[in-house]
């Protein structure tokens, strides 16, 4: 035994950052054999390096191995947490912007990077043309017309809102020309954004375990949108290079399907009056918050984090730490919660104790605003499809330039012909020609403590002022019943509202 541990180490060195001590990466393997490596862990008294060594003995690598024993664990028994230590890496190229939200959507655990659209200047062309329209030449020479005229009204907004800010807006003491003269550009083509419609092509970088892929797939394969289901089947295969075994059997799931198609009969069978509002600009509205039917909702929420954060530091019980906390009077308990969030700095997260206090809220927000605010996975989202029956966001910059007509001409077309699909029995197709300044509406759920990141994030100085406007409605309308909650992370962002 003395002269095979040297062996060993030789064997694994290159798939291990280090041979001798209990904190190691591992490397070089396929993602299929690692997460084989870590799940036995659970029935093997062997150090992972150990079973590295043994692992790799196996022919390609382990790979036969790992698919036996996925298919036993995972596919037999269950055992999803395995696929967990699979970690893939995928570029997702030439997706319509609608994909783009679909997919973003599909898990809470995939993380993205997207070609952003504040950033980069597509090209005329540049857009999905579905399926569908293949057999109807006339709605398809519509469908590419529309967008490159928006695209065309999109260059022509761009140019003039480019010389308005130019002619406008003065060098800032300290600043370079040059610098200056960029960050007007990027305003201009920022907003001018707003006429592009939801076909635009986009690009995404995509890495995720595999266990969030599979159930990603299964959502995106029962998805209504045939290029949905196209580039889902594309993701599958792509992954499956990689990890052969654990999205083998993602499919269409029939319990998503049969559940969205029956609600939408159902819906389309109620004879309420349809009562959305088109406006111009955003909403939110808070529906729900912790402590809403209280005498006191900010108190009642208070109570509830001093609770938690001397249960966790304290031997006694909730119940016990109840009693104590609420014969304090208000102001006492103002002065412990302020000692929660005193130290904390500007990027840190509030203590766990923020998580129990809960919001809900509907947002009427444009589609180039929801395009960023998704990206909040934190959030449990319910959201309507693109329309255009909720109205649009005007950016100011172009309502300051005089460029409105042009705005409205771009989503006075995109209206016309998405009316024109849905009378012709084509309601996917319809949501490709929704602008980024047509509205949409959504329901999110959310705690305290991402809403301190929402505010640090999206309140900050580099922010983008649609969402920027959003997030300090939202904040206005929270404090109209937690003040004290929501103060720490404005003074963050120095917003006093």
């Amino acid at each position: 035994m003395a002269e095979e541990k040297p062996r060993i180490q030789d064997d694994i060195r290159k798939y291990v950052s280090n041979t001798d001590r209990d904190i190691y990466t591992v490397s070089n393997l396929p993602e299929e054999v690692i997460a084989v490596i870590f799940a036995y862990v659970s029935r093997s008294p062997k150090s992972f390096r150990d079973n590295i060594s043994s692992v790799i003995k196996e022919e390609q690598l382990g790979q036969e191995r790992a698919s036996k024993f996925h298919e036993k664990w995972v596919l037999s028994y269950g055992h999803a947490s395995v696929a967990e230590h699979a970690t893939v890496h995928i570029g997702v190229e030439r997706v319509s912007r609608l994909f783009s939200s679909i997919l973003e959507l599909s898990n809470e655990y995939l993380s993205f990077t997207e070609y952003s659209q504040r950033y980069q200047k597509p090209q005329r062309g540049d857009f999905y043309v579905p399926d569908e329209l293949k057999d109807r030449p006339v709605l398809l020479k519509e469908f590419i017309e529309l967008n490159n005229h928006l695209y065309d009204i999109y260059s022509n907004i761009n140019n003039r809102l480019y010389e308005f800010l130019r002619d406008s807006v003065c060098v800032p003491d300290g600043v370079e020309e040059k610098a200056h003269l960029r960050a007007l550009e990027k305003q201009a083509f920022e907003d001018a954004r707003y006429v592009l419609s939801l076909a635009t092509y986009t690009n995404l970088g995509m890495s995720a375990n595999a266990r969030a892929i599979e159930d990603a797939l299964k959502k995106l394969l029962s998805s209504k949108y045939p290029e949905v289901r196209k580039r889902a089947e594309e993701i599958k295969a792509e992954v499956r290079f990689s990890v052969p075994t654990l999205v083998k059997y993602a499919s269409e799931n029939r319990y998503i399907k049969d559940t969205r198609d029956e609600f939408e009969r159902m819906a389309t069978s109620i004879s309420i009056p349809h009562c959305a509002k088109k406006l111009v600009g955003s909403r939110v509205k808070l529906i729900d918050w912790t402590g809403k039917n209280m005498p006191d909702a900010e108190e009642y929420a208070i109570d509830k984090i001093l609770n938690a954060v001397l249960f966790e530091h304290s031997v006694f019980d909730l119940d016990d730490l109840g009693k104590e906390v609420t014969r304090r009077d208000k102001e006492t308990k103002l002065s412990l919660f302020k000692k929660t969030v005193e130290k904390l700095g500007k990027h840190d997260n509030p203590i766990n104790a923020f998580k129990l206090i809960c919001y809900e809220a509907e947002f009427v927000i444009s589609e180039a605003c929801w395009h960023q605010l998704l990206r909040h996975r934190k959030v449990n989202w319910i959201f309507k499809e693109p329309t255009v029956s909720y109205g649009i966001t005007v950016p100011p910059n172009i309502e300051r330039a005089g460029l409105v007509d042009l705005l409205y001409e771009a989503t006075s077309e995109s209206e016309r012909l998405y009316k024109k699909l849905v009378d012709d029995e084509l309601p996917c197709v319809a949501s490709y020609v929704v602008t980024n300044a047509h509205n949409r509406c959504v329901i999110g759920s959310f705690d305290l403590w991402e809403l301190y990141h929402l505010v640090n994030l999206r309140m900050s100085e580099g922010a983008q002022w649609d969402i920027r406007n959003v997030i300090r409605a939202l904040t206005r309308e929270i404090s109209k019943y937690h003040p004290n909650l929501i103060m720490p992370a404005l003074k963050r962002v120095n917003d006093q509202l």
